[in-house]
């Protein structure tokens, strides 16, 4: 067995225990947050403070989940995914496994620190009285703000858009839907940073974008296809 096939089986393992774990850690984030999705993506603060001590239960460890299945658990993927790409051009590769490794390294810590820190403060919150409480609110959004959408929803979005628009366009030659893909996927996580930068944290404006770069993509594809013929994809 070569590393590269090495690589592809550990990877596999990764994603499938990714799939298993996100299957039990997503309802148990979005249950903290009262099945608001939009207040879960944005980590709103009234949606979890003084819901009582089962939300700060849910709160860690979704978080946990989330730090696994989002972040560590992908590591094999992001070193397998660069021995694929890297013969043709090794300096994108090494980009995109830059972009990755930060992805992974600094996403994950962010999830974890959110998971014992945020879960805290929801349990302080509940014993705490009103002049303590305006505290917590504000350490809350503090935390929020930093590493949500300082750390996921700007740095890693920079990051993981590095990585997926790198190997996507190095799998355009041999895999082009999987590149488009990626390529379009790259480039909507940029527009999400810039958003997030911006200041827009908004649920309708996620959808969106996520609308216009499935859109592109399918734009893309028929193109290539109508340029080449039926043999191109």
């Amino acid at each position: 067995m070569t590393d590269l096939d090495a690589l592809r089986r550990a990877s596999i393992f990764g994603e499938a225990l990714a799939v298993i774990v996100a299957i039990v850690a997503t309802p148990t984030y979005l249950a903290a947050f009262g099945w608001d999705v939009e207040a879960a993506i944005f980590v709103h603060p009234e949606a979890v403070l003084g819901r009582g001590q089962d939300t700060a239960l849910l709160w860690r460890w979704g978080f946990l989940g989330d730090m696994l299945y989002s972040y560590l658990l992908l590591l094999p993927l992001a070193l397998f995914s660069h021995r694929r790409v890297r013969p043709p051009r090794p300096w994108l590769a090494d980009v995109g496994l830059a972009g990755a490794l930060a992805y992974i390294f600094i996403g994950g810590a962010a999830a974890g620190i959110l998971a014992q820190a945020g879960a805290s403060l929801i349990e302080a919150h509940g014993a705490a009285d009103a002049a303590q409480r305006s505290a917590i609110v504000t350490s809350f959004n503090l935390l929020r703000d930093a590493f949500v959408f300082g750390v996921w929803q700007t740095l890693d979005a920079l990051t993981a858009g590095t990585w997926a628009f790198s190997v996507g366009w190095l799998l355009l030659a041999n895999r082009p839907l999987v590149g488009r893909s990626l390529v379009v996927l790259g480039a909507w996580a940029w527009a999400l940073a810039f958003a997030t930068m911006a200041g827009i944290h908004s649920l309708a404006v996620l959808g969106g974008g996520l609308a216009v770069a499935v859109a592109a993509w399918i734009f893309w594809t028929a193109l290539d296809r109508t340029r080449a013929g039926p043999a191109a994809a």
